[in-house]
């Protein structure tokens, strides 16, 4: 690799100088943007650190979440906010020529304008200090494997590696290609291949039975997870090869027990943020209200994870979804114990997965549609509609159902253990190359290479 023929103090500049062609390749009018934000990041978050008076240093810390905030808001928000407006003022009959944008989204927006305000609050906080060295800020941000689709970093894990001098290590190269296969797998075997049965259901859906249309929903999920998760799995095994370790995204969420479990378990690098920067201080403020404060938070919290996503109603309705199974299950937690205690585990552990699984893909709706009417017709559809299970071929079904069975097995074996003998962990280092040998065999037997983009690019 080219990275490690470079002397050891250059190869921080080599990887900001191949990020930024990254970028500037995927989106290149918007690259001044990052650049102007990286810049302006970078000074303020050394001000805030130099600075002693309260009132300076909190001021800082409204300009830089102002620039930060104000820059999301005007390239993702902006005629969203615009057009309601419009028909708030409407019902007043008043008419108002709103200045709406046809500016595209810069990618990875919401990514890193996240990681900016994380590492302004942490300085401000005293939890971390301000970078001082602005290459290595720079790279911070710019590090091509993360940049457009996260996860979103923290300054307290990838800075200080970032300092570090990084030397070639075949465990780096081998771990990092593992990753690199597992994901793929993830991406082109499973959320490709469920994508093209998606699309053939979801464009003709008042010729499809609702039983077609539910087991889409429920393949729906995996499809998220497998594209989201495979595109984190990529990522972390690109950083990887590189010497650098990037921050986890998902803990096999589809084995979660809970809406809280299940929230440490996705997106953990989005969540994670939200419940330090968003839940705990607002919960902390508002200890005085009592069970009324921690929903408040809960509710403004997952508000903000609605948002994040897009500026439609569905997924700030998604958001709410969330918080009301949340704000369930803090009520609830009490009786749900003395529950869990009367019934065998096994049982009450598969049940709790399964209703939380049928819980998400039903949130999963309201979250692929654009509008509540969107949403309602599939979940009529499903009711309504007779007919039996619709599939092009055989193998379309079956190529989908081993991918998911494979994921799916995978993930329970890294959480419980219940096979004695697993593949791709194994101590045996032939069994181990061999298993990861027949995965690649089967990626490009059963992958689908013509697929769309990442789900999450859109974000």
């Amino acid at each position: 690799m080219a990275y490690y023929l470079v002397p050891v103090k250059f190869r921080n500049y080599f990887l900001i100088a191949v990020s930024a062609f990254f970028y500037i390749y995927a989106g290149p009018v918007y690259f001044l943007l990052l650049a102007g934000l990286i810049l302006s990041n970078y000074l303020i978050g050394l001000k805030l650190d130099l600075s002693v008076e309260e009132k300076a240093r909190k001021g800082y810390l409204v300009l830089g979440i102002s620039i930060n905030l104000g820059t999301l808001i005007f390239f993702k928000y902006w005629n969203f906010l615009g057009a309601n407006l419009v028909k708030l003022l409407s019902v007043f009959h008043l008419g108002f020529n709103f200045p709406y944008s046809d500016i595209l989204l810069p990618l990875g927006l919401s990514y890193y304008i996240f990681q900016f305000i994380g590492y302004l609050v942490d300085i401000y906080w005293k939890h971390e200090k301000a970078e001082r060295d602005f290459p290595r800020f720079s790279l911070f941000i710019l590090f091509f494997p993360k940049i457009l689709v996260g996860p979103i970093e923290r300054a307290g894990n990838l800075l200080p590696q970032l300092a570090k001098n990084i030397y070639f290590e075949n465990d780096n190269i081998v771990e990092g290609g593992k990753r690199i296969a597992w994901g793929l797998f993830k991406k082109l075997v499973v959320a490709d291949r469920i994508a093209m049965y998606q699309t053939a259901v979801m464009s003709t859906l008042d010729q499809q039975s609702g039983i077609t249309i539910l087991f889409a929903t429920l393949l729906y999920s995996f499809q998220v997870y497998a594209d989201f998760s495979g595109y984190t799995d990529i990522a972390i095994g690109v950083a990887r090869l590189f010497g650098y370790n990037l921050i986890e995204n998902f803990k096999r969420p589809f084995l979660a027990k809970n809406m809280g479990d299940f929230w440490r378990r996705w997106h953990i690098s989005l969540s994670s943020w939200v419940n330090d920067y968003v839940f705990t201080p607002i919960a902390f403020k508002k200890r005085s209200w009592g069970i009324l404060g921690v929903f408040y938070s809960l509710t403004l919290s997952f508000l903000i994870i609605g948002f994040w996503h897009g500026s439609t109603w569905n997924y700030l309705l998604f958001g709410l979804l969330q918080a009301v199974a949340l704000m369930y299950e803090y009520a609830t937690r009490k009786f749900r114990k003395k529950l869990a205690r009367s019934v065998p585990t096994v049982i009450y552990n598969n049940l709790s997965i399964l209703i939380m699984f049928l819980y998400v893909s039903f949130c999963l709706i309201i979250f692929r549609t654009d509008s509540f009417s969107s949403a309602g017709s599939i979940i009529k559809a499903i009711y309504t509609h007779p007919g039996g299970l619709f599939y092009d071929t055989p193998s379309t079904l079956f190529f989908i159902l081993i991918g998911c069975m494979i994921m799916m097995l995978y993930d329970i074996q890294k959480e419980s253990k219940i096979f004695r003998f697993n593949l791709f962990s194994n101590k045996n280092w032939i069994v181990q190359q061999v298993s990861y040998a027949l995965l690649l065999i089967y990626i490009m037997l059963a992958g689908v290479f013509d697929g769309g983009q990442f789900i999450y690019l859109a974000f």
